[in-house]
């Protein structure tokens, strides 16, 4: 078989297009258990991806959804014995598990266990009306399509439609409706579900026109042309959304439990609304003083807590080499003049030689965490204008820390 430059750009633009980006996973905006609990055969489960070709189609289609399963259920849940023993012949997982099937860049058209999915953003999308049996028809539709590659070529043939076309020589403009269109030898997610719904002629997004006798009909849209988001427009089919709180009673929304003066900024990060706090993020590396390797111990967690937020932190702690990957200081004195925030995590009456130091190397912000205060040490900070937030907050209730 011939390999040519064509098929080797496409393997390279499909290795770069599985590489992780670096987009927060929004896993808060649903229960995934209650999603496990609820989903149907014959559901599409629409997938805020995290890989570069979830960029790609995020800014083709302008939606967060940038992949798309159908839902068959277990094993025992396809009518058809002779597909059931091809899905299981397919199906590495658990058959016990519940299972989706899917296309993906590198496997293709493929069984996957749901949970694959429980730490990404997922919605369910209902078909009004589908009658089982028809849902057993688009399971086994989709199950005959088990071995496809995945169309990197079709991905970007959509990426085309972005640009006009006197910017791409002829040879290099789509072939979405060329040679086999509405037969393709390979699939994208969106377009494997797309015609295993219209083949029991269960609309999607159909054109509505008017016949020659004036009389409305419905046009089969070109299933190559299906995004995962298409889905979620489709007048047909039913948004369900099982948030971690159901406000199913009126007013439920004041029983929610807020977390109190923080905001989030949609990645990693929350932000405080105390203006002591903002100002001692404001610099560009940080320090933890008595740092320690015991992950037990407070010194040990604060740093940690840094690293989980992707902060520039130093260790300070003289009887160490090494804390968490990260070579030790012996001093204040030592750190880069770009540290202008330190975390002191000592007893009291070291937290007060701590702040003497501190003065010294001109350190602007001192967060002294519950228990290493002392009265002398507040007061030495704010004599010498150090912006200081003791007697209450902790930086890992602040930050959001999780072990």
């Amino acid at each position: 078989m011939s390999f040519s430059f064509t098929d080797w750009i496409i393997t390279v633009v499909s290795r770069w297009l599985t590489k992780s980006d670096s987009l927060p996973r929004r896993t808060y905006f649903c229960d995934f258990n209650h999603i496990r609990k609820e989903v149907r055969l014959g559901d599409v489960l629409l997938i805020e991806g995290h890989n570069r070709v979830s960029t790609v189609i995020r800014h083709i289609t302008q939606s967060p959804w940038t992949h798309a399963a159908l839902y068959i259920g277990q094993l025992h849940d396809i009518e058809d014995i002779k597909l059931r023993e091809i899905a299981k012949e397919n199906c590495e997982a658990d058959p016990e598990r519940q299972l989706i099937i899917e296309s993906e860049i590198n496997s293709g058209t493929i069984i996957s266990p749901i949970t694959n999915y429980q730490d990404y953003h997922v919605r369910i999308l209902r078909p009004q009306g589908l009658t089982a049996k028809d849902a057993q028809k688009v399971i086994s539709f989709a199950i005959s399509r088990l071995g496809r590659k995945y169309d990197v070529r079709h991905v970007l043939d959509l990426a085309r439609f972005l640009f006009p076309w006197g910017f791409f020589p002829r040879r290099w403009r789509s072939s979405l409706f060329q040679h086999n269109a509405l037969q393709p030898t390979k699939d994208i997610c969106s377009s494997m579900i797309a015609d295993a719904f219209e083949s029991v002629q269960y609309p999607i997004l159909p054109i509505v026109d008017k016949s020659y006798e004036n009389q409305l009909e419905l046009i089969a849209r070109n299933p190559n042309l299906y995004t995962p988001s298409d889905f979620d427009y489709s007048p047909y089919f039913d948004v369900i959304k099982y948030p971690f709180f159901a406000l199913d009673k009126k007013g439920a929304y004041h029983d929610l439990p807020w977390a109190k003066n923080i905001v989030s900024d949609d990645e990693i990060n929350f932000i405080s609304l105390s203006p002591k706090i903002q100002k001692f993020f404001t610099s560009p590396a940080f320090a933890v003083v008595g740092a320690s390797v015991n992950r037990s111990k407070f010194g040990n967690k604060v740093l940690r807590c840094y690293l989980q937020k992707n902060k520039k932190v130093y260790a300070i702690n003289p009887q160490e080499r090494i804390i968490e990957g990260i070579k030790c200081l012996k001093k204040i004195a030592n750190l880069p003049d770009n540290v202008k925030s330190i975390s002191i995590v000592t007893p009291p009456p070291v937290t007060e030689e701590i702040v003497d130091q501190a003065i010294t190397k001109k350190i602007q912000n001192i967060w002294m965490q519950p228990g290493s205060e002392s009265v002398l040490a507040i007061e030495k900070c704010k004599q010498n204008n150090i912006n200081v937030i003791a007697n209450g907050p902790c930086i890992l209730q602040e930050l959001r820390f999780h072990e």
